[in-house]
């Protein structure tokens, strides 16, 4: 069974006046298809979102929002779609502060139509209805539970730029922060299956971020970035629980091979 007209235009959000009428069945079951695939995939963007937003990563905060503005356009949330086109042309002049409080107004208000649908949709299957079932995705989410989880924690852009491209180029899910409280802060709320941090960093250098990130229950391998290979330095750094190393200036092969030793090991015979 599908959702009813009056239950389509119950919904607040959505602007359908003039939308449903002619639409023959097909293309009326696959209009509620699509505000199912909405709400199924909306807990996804909406994490994958905030996470961009709290490590500063503007490019993927904007390419989300992209897909989603194309989302919430194809199901006539017409004046969503505008804000969130909107917060998208902003994202490159906004600071930390003003990108988190636009963002999160911009973020409840969906969720409410999200919630909104849903609550349309249990009526249905309460009245003993036949549930929607959706077909397909049809924007994109960013980071997902399928790919490994990698934080990277260096006070140098350069340096968490480089490991940016080179890790999401090999298929896995990047966060970095410049600072070890800012690591502290991310790891409170995600688990990351994989830590590089650099030692030599100020007010908290990598040795004692580890023995932090340990204390809080983290059991993810790390690999230290570090200039100084001398014979003490590296067995204090395995003494903090270090995995690997890789030496600055980092090379680009060198840290390909590297995560692929922790996440792909060659197998034992």
């Amino acid at each position: 069974m599908r959702l009813s007209t009056e239950q389509l235009r119950s919904i607040g959000a959505l602007k359908l006046s003039g939308r449903l009428d002619g639409l023959d069945d097909d293309a009326y079951d696959g209009y509620c298809e699509t505000l199912v695939e909405f709400v199924e995939d909306f807990p996804e963007v909406e994490a994958s979102l905030k996470k961009a937003m709290f490590i500063g990563d503007k490019e993927t905060v904007a390419l989300i929002l992209s897909g989603l503005a194309e989302t919430l356009a194809g199901i006539y949330a017409d004046d969503l779609a505008q804000e969130c086109e909107k917060a998208r042309g902003g994202v490159d002049d906004a600071g930390p502060e003003q990108l988190e409080a636009d963002l999160t107004a911009f973020i409840t208000a969906v969720a409410t139509l999200s919630v909104d649908i849903q609550m349309e949709c249990h009526k249905v299957a309460a009245a003993g209805g036949e549930p929607v079932r959706p077909k397909t995705r049809k924007y994109p989410v960013l980071y997902t539970d399928k790919q490994k989880n990698v934080l990277a924690v260096d006070d140098i852009p350069a340096t968490l730029n480089l490991l940016k491209s080179v890790l999401v180029k090999a298929g896995y899910n990047f966060s970095g922060v410049n600072s070890a409280e800012a690591a502290l802060k991310y790891a409170s709320m995600y688990t990351p299956d994989l830590f590089i941090l650099d030692i030599e960093m100020p007010k908290m250098d990598g040795f004692e971020l580890a023995a932090r990130l340990r204390e809080a229950g983290h059991n993810a391998p790390i690999i230290f970035l570090t200039g100084n290979t001398t014979r003490e330095y590296l067995i204090r750094a395995i003494k903090a629980g270090a995995a690997d190393f890789i030496v600055k200036p980092v090379n680009i092969d060198t840290v390909t091979a590297k995560i692929k030793k922790i996440f792909e090991p060659d197998p034992v015979y």
